[in-house]
């Protein structure tokens, strides 16, 4: 069984990006050093599996990671439930260059409750999330601050080339507070 820890940030971002897009599929990657989840990169919002959009961000993505030191060990996707499970070919996808790549999959329904939001792929992988006080941080950025208005992806950069997904600093600013 593969173990994962999971840093604030790696946390955060993904739920940021899926409460930026409440009604849409999102999907982004996951990068890390080993079993170590560093950091997401949010991608699509205008979901489609294996699109060309997606297949470009991870090209971007391991360019940005090596930078880094950083590789892409997973893949995200927020979904409402109900909604297919495209990621799986996705993941299956990384997993021919990276076996032990991680799954998260968010409930883009559940944001607004206070159940958990991630489950995991394989499902019995161990992952080692932040503490209580950093997941309901990283929620209240979303209820309270509005920091997901500020996130970009690599949809919305492909819109107008201003829009930094890569950096997404006043997000990384405000995720960075919960540590």
């Amino acid at each position: 069984m593969a173990s994962y820890t999971l840093t604030p940030e790696a946390y955060a971002l993904p739920l940021l990006h899926a409460a930026a897009h409440p009604e849409a599929n999102v999907a982004g990657l996951l990068l890390g050093r080993g079993s170590e989840v560093v950091t997401a990169l949010p991608v699509l919002h205008r979901y489609a599996a294996l699109s060309p959009t997606l297949e470009l961000g991870i090209d971007m993505a391991r360019a940005w990671g090596k930078q880094k030191d950083l590789e892409v060990v997973g893949y995200y996707e927020a979904r409402s439930e109900g909604s297919g499970r495209a990621g799986e070919s996705v993941l299956a996808a990384l997993r021919a260059e990276t076996p032990a790549a991680l799954g998260l999959v968010l409930d883009n329904d559940k944001l607004r409750t206070n159940e958990a939001v991630y489950s995991t792929s394989p499902v019995d992988a161990s992952v080692a999330w932040p503490s209580e006080s950093v997941r309901a941080g990283a929620l209240e950025l979303v209820r309270k601050d509005g920091v997901q208005t500020h996130l970009r992806d690599l949809d919305d950069h492909l819109d107008d080339a201003r829009n930094d997904w890569l950096g997404n600093e006043v997000v990384r600013v405000a995720v960075s507070k919960l540590s």
